[in-house]
């Protein structure tokens, strides 16, 4: 990775409460290790002070504490046309006299391009997700579609994705399956730049040293959001499928969301009550040594053209720790599991294959090879101190370029 450079400062712009983001830390952190002075602009729902320092960087969030919670969530809504947004911005924009603005995710992109153009910065965009098939996807799964086609319209959404695509100086994405689609809507192809969502190689220190480890039951886990999405309801029928007694299966669900209550009427149902554990929210710094307590990580998301342009953070982190992993096949990820030879993936909407799978992953040695297979991966080429090198460069030739008066 360079070396240390003049400082330069760089305003990022967040539309949720830091802390805390697993990407923003990481992607800001690495930024002022290597010499920039960071801020950054971010909504305050859990009423923090205004300005605060945190993680080396200093955080400026949006009003203060006096307003009521539904009045201030409403007035701090991330949308492209918040005039308090655009205001803030501006007045930081003042304050800090950046040399780049750096905004994750759609939603405040075209108001983040927009101040740029009008001050003469370059604008980077971190386009984590693919908003406007998310969006559907949320909308799809609400029992009232219509409030959330008024907040999250994908329409809307895909008309700013072709305009920011079209308009920024540079695009991080996740994954090369949304680059080619931001391509494919306009994006100049040498302005995106995948900037995946590895863990650091210092998480290899802490692992456990015999991947896809134990004898006798096979221990599952999935560590995340949970929505019908995310396709566990699939997981607990495949496990009602292999109910032999050569095959022992235990699965652990670590994360809070919308869908609990429904997969836990499922457990039920399916007499599966013995073998799966909800563990709820787990504070980060405890989910590694959760995962290696079990023996293989599943993403089982149902195959959508979101999941078919984005990869989870936890993909890397199942093999970090040297677990094998399962996956659907949604495009990423049947193609990294495939190329690292790291897994297994199943067709998404059949239980039946995946029944398949586990009863694979019930051999030891299976789960081994695949599991120092996945280790090798991120030790090699899977790791943050790749994919951030690769935002560093894009950041230092526009920041450099902003700080010398070229466009």
């Amino acid at each position: 990775m360079g070396g240390r450079i003049e400082l330069m400062t760089i305003l990022a712009v967040y539309g949720a409460d830091y802390p805390w983001d697993v990407r923003v830390e990481k992607l800001l952190s690495g930024f002022l290790t290597h010499g920039y002075e960071i801020h950054l602009v971010c909504r305050n729902l859990a009423r923090r002070p205004s300005r605060e320092r945190v993680d080396g960087f200093i955080c400026h969030r949006i009003l203060g504490p006096r307003l009521g919670q539904l009045l201030h969530r409403a007035l701090t809504l991330p949308a492209p046309a918040n005039p308090l947004w655009r205001r803030v911005l501006a007045r930081a924009i003042d304050a800090t006299c950046p040399d780049l603005l750096l905004v994750r995710d759609l939603p405040l992109a075209p108001l983040v391009v927009a101040a740029g153009r009008r001050a003469g910065l370059p604008v980077v965009v971190d386009m984590a997700e693919n908003h406007p098939a998310m969006w559907r996807n949320v909308i799809a799964s609400d029992p009232l579609p219509l409030r959330s086609w008024l907040l999250k319209n994908p329409p809307l959404a895909r008309r700013m994705e072709r305009r920011v695509a079209c308009t920024a100086d540079a695009i991080f994405v996740v994954v090369e399956e949304m680059r080619m689609h931001l391509i494919a809507k306009g994006a100049p192809p040498e302005r995106v730049h995948v900037v995946s969502n590895t863990p650091p190689r210092r998480v290899l220190e802490r692992a456990a040293s015999d991947p896809g480890r134990g004898e006798g039951a096979l221990d599952l886990v999935y560590v995340g959001y949970i929505t019908r999405s995310r396709g566990l309801q699939q997981v607990l029928k495949a496990m009602a499928l292999v109910q032999d007694n050569s095959v022992t299966i235990r699965f652990h669900i670590v994360g809070t969301g919308g869908y609990v209550t429904a997969l836990k009427a499922q457990t039920r149902e399916l007499g599966l009550e013995s073998r799966v554990v909800f563990h709820g929210w787990v504070q980060p710094d405890k989910v590694p040594a959760l995962m290696e307590r079990c023996n293989a990580g599943i993403i089982p998301h149902l195959k959508t053209e979101h999941t078919n342009t984005t990869v989870p953070n936890k993909l890397f982190d199942y093999m970090a720790v040297g677990i094998p992993v399962i996956v659907s096949d949604a495009d990423p990820l049947h193609r990294i599991v495939g190329e690292e030879k790291c897994g297994l993936s199943f067709r998404s909407g059949r239980p039946d294959d995946l029944a398949g799978l586990l009863r694979r992953l019930a051999d030891p040695e299976v789960r081994r090879r695949f599991g120092v297979h996945g280790r090798t991966a991120v030790r090699e080429r899977l790791h943050w101190e790749r994919d951030f090198d690769v935002a560093l460069r894009v950041v230092k030739r526009l920041a450099g370029r902003s700080a010398t008066g070229g466009r």
